[in-house]
This record gives C-alpha cells, structure tokens and sequence, in this order.
C-alpha cells in the first residue's frame, strides 16, 4: 500500500527504511502521537484529503495492493456476507436494512467526489508528529471508497474540516448529504473493517458494530 501512496504524499506517510516479501516494514520514527501531543487536524485532514484526490488516479493499483473493496457496488454484498458471523436475530435485522443500504450506496455512487482511499482508521492514535511534520501510519484498513469514508471514524469536530477540504469538488449541499449517509453508516462501515478478524473466529467487535449501527447509534 505504502509504495502506491508513497510517492504521491511523502511528508504525509512513514518512511520505510526496509520491507520483506512478506509485509513486514521497518519504518523511520514518526515522532509522538497525537493522543497525547494534539495536533492541528484542520491542517491535517487537508493534507489527507489532497492524498485521496491525488491517489484517486490510482484505484486499481491500491486494490492490487491489498486495499479493501469498499467502492458503493461492492458495499452492499460485503455487508450481506457479514450476516454469516452474527446471531440469527441480527442477521435478520441487518438483511432487512440492506434495502435501505443499498439506496444510500447508490446515492454515493452518484457522487462529483472520485473514488479513493480511505485510511479506514484515521484517530489520534495514528497519527503521529515530530519536528512540525504530521504522519499518518498503521495503512492495513485501508480501503477504495467514498473519500468520506474516512469520517466513520471522525470526531464530530473535524467533519466540518473534511468538508471544507473537497470544496470546489461538489456544492456545500451535496458534501453535507455525503457526509450524513456516512454517518448514518458509520458503524457497518467499521463492521466491514472486522470481517477478517471474524473469519479467524473473532467476531466480537464485529458484532458490537452490527448493534450499534442497527440501533441508529451515529
């Protein structure tokens, strides 16, 4: 994932001092993290957002790479699968929200904003600043998606930061609706992130999304 981003934001992503066939980096010091040295998000989440319209160019390689397949068409039948490691009660109730899923789906597949990587886990706790550099680490969520993705994860705070990054793109209007399917999504698109930790049995936190997102918790 690294070597597709890389070039396209180095202040941006960690420097790698080496790499083995297997996935295993070695990565230069990133500094201190953010939870407990804050930073300026605006300032950060612009930067993030110029990554995602420069790497909006490179879809294919970042799912060649190992990105998860969260573009709009996708969503939907990866939701249906996570049906598959949930109580049968929960699995109803999911399957009778996927109707409504797939309409919003469509809504952001008819975005003016590109396809793009999603981080897929964009917190304080990595993101990580040293001599007034911010870094981003820890890319193994990352995913194709609605560049709002990202903000499943966003404190209410830092979304309207988000939205003034990709203005020029579409209107204020269509951003704020974006922004608001997002958030009403907000938690199967965290399930998403578990489906393969609940492959390998754990599917705790998988579960726990679920409820949260079908009881409407944003």
């Amino acid at each position: 994932m690294l070597e597709v981003l890389g070039p396209l934001a180095p202040d941006l992503l960690p420097g790698v001092l080496a790499s083995t066939e297997d996935g295993w980096l070695l990565l230069a010091d990133a500094g201190e993290r953010a939870r407990e040295h804050p930073i300026d998000w605006r300032t950060l989440l612009h930067e993030y957002a110029a990554l995602q319209q420069a790497s909006a160019a490179h879809v294919d390689a970042l799912l060649a790479a190992g990105a998860y397949d969260n573009r709009p068409a996708a969503v939907v039948e990866r939701a249906q699968a996570l049906t598959r490691y949930l109580p049968a009660e929960l699995a109803a109730e999911l399957e009778a929200r996927l109707p409504r899923v797939a309409e919003q789906m469509d809504r952001l597949a008819a975005s003016r904003l590109p396809l793009t990587v999603d981080h897929g886990d964009l917190h304080d706790g990595n993101v990580f600043a040293a001599a007034l550099r911010v870094r981003i680490i820890d890319w193994g969520d990352s995913a194709v998606a609605h560049p709002f993705f990202t903000l499943s994860v966003a404190e209410p705070g830092e979304i309207s930061a988000a939205l003034e990054a990709w203005e020029g793109h579409a209107s204020r209007d269509e951003l704020a609706e974006e922004a608001n399917v997002v958030a009403e999504l907000r938690y199967l698109v965290r399930a998403l992130n578990w489906e393969h930790t609940a492959a390998l049995g754990e599917t705790e936190h998988l579960v726990d999304r679920i409820r949260l997102f079908l009881s409407g918790a944003r």
